[in-house]
């Protein structure tokens, strides 16, 4: 497989594309299309080029249009274009719409063109090492404040886990796209709770009544977990879904705007349904009262989602095969499938908890002072899958 940088030129004359394979081919690895739809289909089906050239004047799709449903199909391949000077109102207008790097006037000599296009693949490495870095920072600040959660409040990161493994459950089967948007979400729905004292979030996730002073601070958590998040760059369509993520399927609820039904992110819906399924489990109900609870609710959920629901505890939720194993045999990635308390009764750890270093540190302190209740159950780690978890499946564009 070649390693020099892979270039798409597009001209509807084959012996310009000829020409240009010729003069070229030493330094890039070309591949060539005679007209835009031609083009468009070698980008839907190979791998990503760092560069695109095109002829501005072509016969059924202009320049401008391909290079524009180039744009939507791989936003990270800097485009060039090859025109006219007569044609400059349509260059202004393909740059604006197809956010061109830069255009060559034509005729171009070979040399020109090379070093063009040199240009535009040091601009494609720059965006992609930036691509790049900005992930690995979403990712590290993302798992920095899960720690965080687990440590402070592991019954809230309990429930936030629970949730979050309900809700991807639930959007793998309604098809949604870009699932770590949902499962973010589901794992923050919770972080305002470190907001809590600590006797209320202990009432609140063991079910007791709350005061009503303890009710409007409970009130405010999806704000406050909102506005934690907010500084995060990226997260835009994770904070839209929290944000509706306590709106009704018919518009009530909040935030009291006029958005309903489907105009809802699926995202949101989808949490705010796999919150009520995990309340009620918490509560205790079995999985026919609970069923029986959602379709009560008229108008507050998506009733496809309930169906994909119902569908799924028919069918049984994943199943999980546990051990019970000593502090000594625990290992990073196993997970969690029952609390962890110390001898005393304090709960350390909730259930569906990943064992990280820092929380396995934890676990060891608390063994080697005060001891803790044994065996600690784990998802058997010789036939759980392996675990890819909110953080390594992050994927932003």
């Amino acid at each position: 497989m070649s390693t020099l940088p892979r270039i798409l030129c597009v001209d509807d004359e084959e012996n310009i594309l000829k020409a240009i394979q010729r003069s070229l081919r030493k330094k890039y690895d070309i591949t060539t299309a005679t007209g835009g739809a031609a083009a468009l289909e070698i980008l839907a089906s190979a791998e990503p080029f760092a560069v695109i050239v095109s002829d501005m004047k072509m016969p059924e799709m202009t320049g401008a249009v391909f290079l524009k449903r180039a744009r939507e199909l791989c936003p990270d391949t800097v485009r060039l274009l090859l025109t006219g000077f007569a044609e400059m109102d349509a260059v202004i207008s393909a740059v604006n719409d197809g956010f061109i790097y830069r255009f060559l006037s034509k005729p171009c000599s070979a040399k020109v063109l090379s070093a063009a296009i040199d240009d535009a693949v040091a601009q494609h490495e720059l965006l992609i090492s930036e691509k790049i870095l900005l992930q690995q920072t979403l990712k590290g600040s993302i798992k920095a404040l899960t720690d965080i959660l687990a440590l402070a409040n592991p019954a809230a990161f309990g429930r936030a886990t629970r949730i979050r493994k309900l809700a991807a459950e639930v959007g793998r089967e309604a098809g949604m796209e870009d699932m770590w948007q949902l499962e973010v979400a589901a794992m923050f729905c919770q972080v305002g709770s470190i907001t809590l004292p600590a006797d209320t979030a202990l009432k609140l996730y063991d079910n007791q009544p709350l005061t009503p002073q303890e009710e409007a601070m409970v009130a405010r958590l999806p704000e406050m977990s909102r506005s934690i998040l907010a500084n995060i760059p990226r997260l835009e369509p994770v904070l839209e879904i929290m944000t509706y993520m306590e709106k009704n399927f018919d518009g009530s609820g909040l935030p009291e705007d006029t958005v309903k039904g489907e105009d809802i992110p699926l995202g949101a819906r989808i949490l705010r349904l796999a919150i009520a399924v995990e309340k009620r489990q918490s509560l205790g109900d079995s999985v026919g009262r609970m069923v029986d609870y959602l379709r009560a609710q008229e108008g507050m959920f998506d009733p496809d989602l309930v169906k994909i629901l119902m569908d799924l505890v028919r069918g049984g939720l994943t199943h999980e095969e546990v051990r019970g194993l000593t502090v000594h045999e625990l290992r990073t990635g196993m997970i969690l499938t029952e609390e962890v308390r110390s001898r005393s009764g304090v709960l350390l750890v909730a259930p569906g908890q990943e064992i990280t270093v820092s929380l396995l540190e934890r676990i060891h302190n608390y063994h080697d002072t005060t001891g803790l209740q044994l065996p600690i159950w784990v998802r058997n780690p010789e036939t759980q899958e392996d675990p890819e978890n909110t953080q390594e499946t992050l994927s932003v564009g």
